[in-house]
């Protein structure tokens, strides 16, 4: 993998990894038709890469993150008396309640993580691609008409939609049935709206891409040379700024548009790759 390799899978992760596509299977698209060599390292920089996503959503939601911080130091920053007693608790079950999400990922991805890497697969991809994009579109076709007019929320996220956007998660495991997808699924089947069901997912996905890309890069450190270093900098500063761009046009796109385009996009991507793909 050289330096130009490492840059365009790192544009890759940022304009995929919040869009319900599947920043893994991109990924492992990319780089089978870039002709990148299977390696630990490319593993390595794959996962850690999604730092840059990390950032993106901090960077879009800095103002939801610092009102679940001000909760928590409610007794030791000044300035808390101007909030309501009620707010400052529900600010903290919130972010307690999007940290826990992340358990049912992580117990199930660590447990399986050799046989995950196993399925790093074109065809595994494509078959992720098409249950993904068929689900998208039971959902718009047949589900989203009942809930017009009783949409939720992000403000309404509670426990129980922590517990079962969590086990949604999991699907995320299956490279290329994409995280986004999973989370903003289950979000929907939860009576989230659209805009909301996103928020969701963005939210959801920050614990688990930082417990990720933590143990990846802890179990692949003595991989990371000073190439992969310079390769890994660059590519998470890539990664940020494309994945901020794409998360704040999709917030747009979805108050206007449903997401039947990603789902046609994923069923013809995974068409493609079935027929032409031995």
């Amino acid at each position: 993998m050289d330096f130009l390799d490492s840059i365009l899978l790192s544009v890759v992760e940022g304009v995929t990894e919040f869009l319900p596509v599947s920043s893994t299977g991109h990924m492992i698209l990319t780089q089978h038709f870039l002709g990148i060599e299977e390696s630990e390292a490319v593993k390595a920089f794959l996962v850690i890469v999604q730092a840059g996503a990390i950032l993106a959503v901090l960077t879009v939601f800095w103002p939801t993150f610092f009102r679940w911080a001000r909760a928590w130091f409610a007794f030791v920053m000044p300035g808390q008396r101007e909030r309501s007693h009620a707010s400052v608790i529900a600010d903290r079950a919130q972010s307690l309640f999007f940290a826990f999400s992340v358990i049912p990922f992580a117990v199930v991805g660590y447990f399986n993580r050799d046989f995950i890497k196993s399925l790093f697969d074109v065809r595994v991809v494509a078959y992720a691609l098409l249950a993904g994009g068929l689900l998208i579109l039971v959902d718009e076709w047949f589900l989203s008409r009942r809930r017009r007019g009783k949409e939720r929320s992000l403000e309404s996220f509670g426990f129980l939609d922590a517990v079962v956007v969590g086990l949604g998660q999991c699907c995320a495991l299956w490279p290329g049935f994409s995280r986004s997808a999973a989370t903003i699924i289950v979000g929907r089947w939860r009576g989230f709206s659209r805009t909301a069901a996103a928020e969701v997912s963005f939210l959801v996905g920050l614990p688990t891409l930082c417990g990720t890309a933590l143990y990846e890069m802890k179990e692949s450190w003595q991989l990371i040379d000073e190439q992969l270093r310079n390769q890994l900098l660059v590519g998470i500063v890539v990664a940020w700024f494309t994945a901020y761009v794409c998360v704040k046009s999709f917030l747009v796109f979805l108050r206007r548009f449903p997401l039947t385009i990603f789902a046609y996009y994923r069923i013809i991507v995974a068409a493609l790759l079935l027929y032409f793909v031995p």
